[in-house]
């Protein structure tokens, strides 16, 4: 939350899926039944594998500094997307193997059914594949399971993202995205304004514009920094501050009174001159705002 400061003492503000066929076990008929297509099971055999390299149960992510954060989130999505890739290139390859035995089996099944070679390959075709029939079974429900920890996961990833995600706020009228620790140290400061701790906010808000000097911040920062100072006692240093105030940020609604404030602080060590000169400013670029019945005013006492 942003407060305007008074005229001369700033006041503290507040602040498809399949499903696996039956195979008969009774003798063989003239025409064996057709076989189920077994793609979408032996899909999740694959994506099985490839998952159970990517995820462990209870693995935690790390927080560490900003910049080292931010870098350990983008290498997990990484690793995640490269293990999609990796997933689908396994698929290929077992859709290809799957096409292959199939083809196997249409072969034999039109071949000589009499030789008793032929059906003992059959029976053995048949019993290999119920057993990757059982085993997709298990797997399937392995594959669920990692489904649900890699969702976790995810949302574990995007909570901890949002603490480092830009917050929005209003600078001069206008809303900009600010770094949420960029916030934090800014509104610290500000924190020390208000309690009348004048000269250690004087001291934060200089050390937050060498921190952060492209920061949208940067105009109320010099305000503020600039009625820290003027209320310490420190005036040339608080008309040095508002100086910058006012020839970076002409536009800023702050301005009218942190003019205010440079005047005051050009009278009251004892140039007043300038001092004049300042408050004129306000009355004629500014007649319309209450720093310019302040300026009025403090012109009165200077002549």
């Amino acid at each position: 939350m942003q407060a305007r400061l008074p005229s001369v003492l700033p006041a503290p503000i507040p602040g498809n899926r399949i499903q696996p066929g039956q195979v008969s076990s009774a003798a063989l008929p003239p025409r064996l039944p057709a076989r189920p297509r077994l793609r979408g099971w032996l899909a999740i055999v694959v994506a099985t594998a490839s998952l159970g390299l990517a995820i462990v149960p209870g693995e935690a992510v790390a927080l560490f500094g900003d910049d080292e954060a931010r870098k350990a989130i983008i290498d997990l999505r990484n690793r995640m997307d490269s293990l999609q890739q990796d997933l689908n290139r396994r698929l290929e390859a077992v859709i290809q193997a799957q096409t292959q035995l199939e083809g196997r089996i249409d072969r034999l099944e039109t071949a000589q059914r009499g030789s008793l070679d032929q059906q003992n390959q059959m029976e053995g075709l048949r019993q290999e594949i119920a057993r990757l029939r059982g085993q997709l079974e298990e797997q399937a429900n392995e594959v669920a399971q990692l489904k649900r920890q890699q969702s976790e996961f995810g949302s574990t990833v995007d909570g901890r993202l949002k603490q480092f995600e830009p917050v929005p706020m209003t600078v001069d009228g206008q809303s900009v995205n600010v770094d949420q620790a960029e916030r934090r140290v800014y509104e610290s400061a500000l924190d020390e304004f208000r309690a009348s701790d004048f000269k250690s906010a004087a001291a934060s808000f200089q050390a937050f514009r060498k921190q952060y000097p492209e920061s949208p911040l940067t105009s109320l920062v010099l305000y503020w920094e600039g009625g820290a100072r003027y209320a310490s006692g420190d005036f040339k240093g608080a008309i040095t501050t508002l100086r910058q105030l006012q020839q970076r940020h002409p536009a800023s609604e702050r301005l009218p009174d942190g003019l205010v404030i440079l005047g005051n602080a050009q009278a009251d060590s004892g140039d007043r001159k300038s001092a004049r000169e300042t408050f004129r400013q306000i009355t004629q670029q500014y007649p319309d705002t209450p720093a310019a019945g302040t300026a009025r005013e403090r012109l009165a006492a200077l002549k």
